[in-house]
């Protein structure tokens, strides 16, 4: 046999990416087929309930005040229902499907970036296998898969420069989950510098609005479809945070969270700005990359989350897929996913054994996220794009 060919497919790449796909996706189906049957508290607690109201009084259940999830992932609930006793696997199923899509998205987003399939292969593999991926959807039964799917579509589509279907999608995400709202600050900072026409910030509302309208047609006031993320936000305030590994588990969750509550939000709000006018400043003298554009989105969700109290342990979902791709594009940084998805993954087996004690206490968690969240902010500010004087390099070739 020639030097460099394999029996199978000989020197074609092509052939070998798609087999590998193949196979990745086989072990990462297998095991989402392990956990499917998991019946999780938030299945027991508000998922089920929910879907029984939805089979006892079809569409029009959407009426009633009993979710206080968004009507959209609603009228994916309405699918799952039709599956009767197997309705807990239809629902996981529906996030499992967006688990590919997100892994697919954010696959296309490095071949954007860098134009190479085994590079792009590599993002999707990862992202499909990381072990809280793989646990929020077929374990959990949770939806973070959903949002941040359309979140990765943006984040496409702002790199291909086409900032109007990346707000559709924006808009897309924030009619699924509240917690896209997180992002908002990077939408401002690319409409300051003129990456994004005014009039597309209309496809927000709009979104969300054509979200609502069968839930409005069902017979649930309009005012309480417009008002349901203000009503999400006025639960859970009995704790500072939710097993978000933050900096209320350094100043303890429980610590009087009637006074904390509303000036952590104005704490959260001022370091946002803070950094939002660093890098008004940076962006004034630095060309914006994808590269850095991904490391802005890390970071404001890395600070949106550390300072914002009432935070759980999956929103940091988003970032962690964001953290894969960087640690793609740059070997040297590949820790920093590795190291964030352990973190995640640790509070998700807390999340699992809840009545069981901690081999690792929160506080020591929120102090590593904390030394992470700063390297990452550090390495925004100091960015510079490969060619120009530096010291080191961000985003430079594997």
């Amino acid at each position: 046999m020639p030097n460099g060919e394999l029996r199978i497919v000989g020197q074609n790449k092509r052939i070998l990416n798609i087999l590998t796909l193949i196979l990745v996706l086989g072990v990462g189906l297998l095991i989402r087929k392990e956990f499917i049957w998991y019946v999780s508290r938030d299945w027991t607690g508000f998922f089920e309930l929910w879907i029984n109201e939805i089979s006892n009084q079809g569409f029009k259940a959407l009426a009633g005040d009993f979710y206080d999830y968004a009507p959209a992932y609603m009228y994916l609930l309405i699918i799952a229902a039709q599956f009767g006793a197997k309705s807990m696997v239809a629902m996981k199923l529906i996030s499992v499907c967006f688990d590919f899509v997100v892994a697919v998205a954010a696959g296309l987003v490095v071949y954007e970036i860098r134009k190479k399939e085994s590079l792009s292969m590599l993002v999707f593999s990862i992202v499909w296998l990381a072990p809280t991926v793989i646990s929020n959807s077929s374990m959990w039964g949770q939806c973070d898969a959903v949002y941040a799917s359309f979140l990765m579509l943006t984040v496409l589509f702002f790199v291909k420069d086409q900032s109007r279907v990346a707000m559709i999608f924006y808009g897309i995400a924030f009619a699924f989950k509240l917690q896209a709202f997180f992002w908002l600050p990077v939408i401002i900072l690319l409409w300051l510098f003129k990456k994004i026409k005014t009039i597309d910030f209309l496809w927000i509302p709009l979104m969300y609005f054509i979200s609502i309208v069968p839930a409005w047609m069902a017979g649930r006031p309009f005012s309480e479809l417009l008002g349901i993320y203000f009503a999400q936000v006025g639960v859970d305030t009995n704790r500072l945070s939710m097993k978000y590994p933050n900096i209320y588990y350094i100043i303890g969750e429980l610590n009087l969270p009637e006074w904390y509550t509303h000036a952590g939000k104005y704490f959260a709000v001022g370091v946002i700005l803070l950094f939002m006018v660093a890098l008004i400043y940076k962006l004034m003298k630095t060309r914006l990359t994808p590269e850095l554009l991904l490391l802005i989105c890390y970071s404001q969700g890395a600070l949106a989350l550390y300072f914002l109290p009432q935070m759980h342990e999956r929103y940091g979902y988003f970032i962690e897929i964001i953290a894969i791709i960087l640690g793609v594009l740059c070997i040297k940084m590949f820790w920093v996913p590795v190291v964030h998805i352990l973190i995640t993954f640790i509070t998700y087996s807390y999340y699992y054994n809840y009545d069981r004690p901690k081999n690792i206490p929160i506080f020591v968690l929120a102090l590593c996220m904390l030394a992470l969240m700063l390297f990452m902010i550090y390495k925004t500010v100091v960015y510079r794009e490969k060619g120009e004087s530096a010291d080191y390099e961000t985003a430079g070739e594997i």
